[in-house]
């Protein structure tokens, strides 16, 4: 027995050896390419870090650095590899136009592609890896979807769904057409005889080469079946015909969304719950005056439109009192919990927008204060809309927002958002440029966005601009307007008592949350920037067949799914690249 435990202790001593010079063996190989890494470093001197002394270069400096910055980079990667190899571990070579192996990668996103086949890699998110012919990690990499017909997928769906979902779909179609006699009326034609009802058509200058005109129809039709023998029909005149989205449950694979600002008038009575009716736990569900009150306002909501200045709300004393109790006890802890961005913009509210504890400010006056500072505009909603309608405004650098107030019997509670909520805790950080691109960002992924994606772009939202925290400097500071409204939730978010996770949007987008009490877990963000950034790369791996961007000139978004309009989009980088470099010479001198 003696022996055998002997033995045992020998061979655990020989194990934990092996395992200490294996490790000693691999961090000494990595010291070559810390070197390297170090050297990259010191080629961009220090007058080159900052944004104020990089003025005083030329742009061909300033290239020059970048481009010794980028050997250095890709000499670091070079050793790195060798280093990775000389243990094993080697780097999985995969082509785009290559069929797809499940065994080497994972599909992380599929599309159709015209001209590609159907099961070939068309891009690699991430390389894959083996250790010892062993997977260590597989790559995640974009498969070319098999085509499928509008048709086809109108059928898998009809199967699962009820007839009350079906019988009626909103569709949009975009087809485009030469500028010859007859060309549009054969169009309009094929469409009478379909037998779908029309609700708007338009047109405009067509933004590619072969077309002269692109016109934009949206209908109703009884099911998918009817929009396919629809855009079969307009084949026969044009061969530029697509379906942009349909409503619902997506016969089609991108379900409708709003393409130019005026149609953020039809989410107006789209609302889930609360605004004009109350719930019989609300504070004010038995009091008849302020259930009146509130159905004013909302109806003022209701018919607000595209253009129209938001509707002034004359306050009573009860609810401006109610907010300046709210507001007074919320300022006092601004200065020791919320983020620095928000303690900048909220002097600037006081001074050009009436921010005081006397008055609740209009919303027609944050909103010209933050147009002028960011491009954010504010429109009036009666109450809580759909994640997809909330967000989709967010593309626009719109933010819906409630003007009724709290209960004043109960001016430090309410179920719901109010003025309170939207003014105190959005309003602010619109006015930060780096917020509002990350807010934007998040409307922009959700534009025909699959149900499932939008649920995880609404949990990004809540743990960020609802229930955000971040890093600045050694401290934790709030930012997310669900704190920044509540005093309670506020401090205990930044006290130890909670979990505080790094903001990963992967992991984020898939945690469950609770909205009748604090928060046991808050996300922290290192920057706005950031986290945009992080946004924009999570939603690369959406299946999403296109991509978007909003033309800020004609406040519309535009679909980025030819090749005319990427070359388009492209010009105007370019453009702009040559004004960047104008300004950074003009600056060197």
């Amino acid at each position: 027995m003696a022996d055998k435990k002997v033995l045992e202790e020998r061979s655990t001593k020989e194990v934990a050896t092996q395992r200490d010079y294996a490790i000693q063996k691999f961090a000494k190989d990595l010291l070559d390419t810390v070197d390297v890494l170090g050297m990259a470093k010191a080629s961009i001197p220090a007058e080159f870090r900052n944004a104020e002394s990089i003025q005083k270069h030329t742009a061909d400096e300033i290239v020059d650095k970048l481009t010794n910055l980028y050997t250095g980079m890709t000499m670091t990667e070079t050793e790195l590899v060798k280093t990775l190899k000389r243990h094993g571990v080697e780097k999985l070579e995969l082509q785009q136009g290559k069929q797809f192996d499940a065994t080497k990668a994972q599909s992380v996103l599929s599309k159709e592609i015209p001209g590609k086949e159907p099961g070939t890699i068309f891009t690699v998110k991430k390389s894959g890896y083996t250790i010892r012919g062993r997977m260590l990690r597989h790559a995640q990499v974009g498969v070319v979807a098999e085509k499928r017909s509008y048709a086809a997928q109108a059928a898998t769906q009809r199967a699962s769904q009820p007839p009350s979902q079906v019988n009626s779909l909103k569709t949009t179609l975009c087809f485009s057409i030469t500028d010859k006699v007859g060309a549009l009326e054969n169009c309009l034609t094929a469409i009478k005889a379909m037998d779908v009802s029309l609700t708007r058509i338009e047109s405009r200058p067509s933004r590619t080469s072969d077309w002269d005109y692109d016109f934009f129809v949206d209908l109703k039709a009884r099911d998918a079946v009817q929009v396919n023998n629809l855009v079969e029909g307009l084949r026969a005149h044009t061969a530029d015909v697509r379906v942009i989205g349909a409503d619902g449950n997506a016969l089609d694979s991108v379900p409708w969304f709003p393409r130019k600002m005026t149609d953020l008038d039809t989410f107006s009575e789209k609302v889930l719950e609360m605004g004009g009716e109350l719930s019989s736990d609300h504070p004010g569900a038995h009091d008849p005056e302020y259930r009146a009150r509130r159905a004013d306002i909302t109806r003022m909501a209701k018919a607000f439109r595209t253009g129209d200045p938001v509707p002034r709300v004359d306050y009573t004393p009860a609810e401006n009192d109610a907010w300046g109790q709210v507001y007074r006890r919320l300022t006092q802890m601004y200065k020791t919990h919320a983020c620095r961005e928000h303690q900048y913009v909220f002097p600037l509210l006081e001074q050009n927008c009436g921010y005081s504890d006397k008055e609740i400010p209009q919303l027609e006056t944050v909103s010209r204060f933050l147009k002028d500072c960011t491009g954010f505009q504010i429109r009036p909603v009666m109450g809580l809309l759909t994640s997809r309608d909330f967000l989709n405004a967010f593309a626009f650098r719109v933010f819906h927002s409630t003007q009724y107030i709290r209960h004043p019997s109960q001016p430090f509670y309410t179920p719901e958002p109010d003025v309170c909520h939207e003014l105190l805790g959005h309003a602010p950080l619109f006015a930060d440029p780096d917020f509002a691109d990350f807010s934007q960002e998040i409307g922009l992924a959700s534009l025909g966005a699959s149900d499932e994606d939008v649920k995880k772009l609404a949990t990004i939202f809540w743990f960020t601009a609802e229930f955000g925290v971040c890093r600045q400097g050694d401290e934790l500071r709030a930012y997310g307007a669900g704190l920044l409204s509540s005093f309670g939730e506020l401090e205990y978010s930044l006290s130890d008592k909670p979990e505080h996770r790094p903001f990963e949007p992967e992991k984020t987008a898939v945690t469950e949350y609770p909205i009748t009490t604090f928060q046991p877990v808050y996300y922290v963000a290192d920057s706005f920037k950031d986290a945009q950034e992080k946004v924009r790369n999570f939603a690369a791996t959406m299946n999403r067949p296109f991509s978007v961007r909003y033309n800020a000139l004609t406040q519309t978004i535009e679909v980025l799914d030819t090749k005319d309009k990427v070359v388009r989009f492209a010009k105007g980088i370019r453009d702009d690249m040559k004004t960047l470099t104008t300004v950074i010479e003009s600056l060197s001198h």
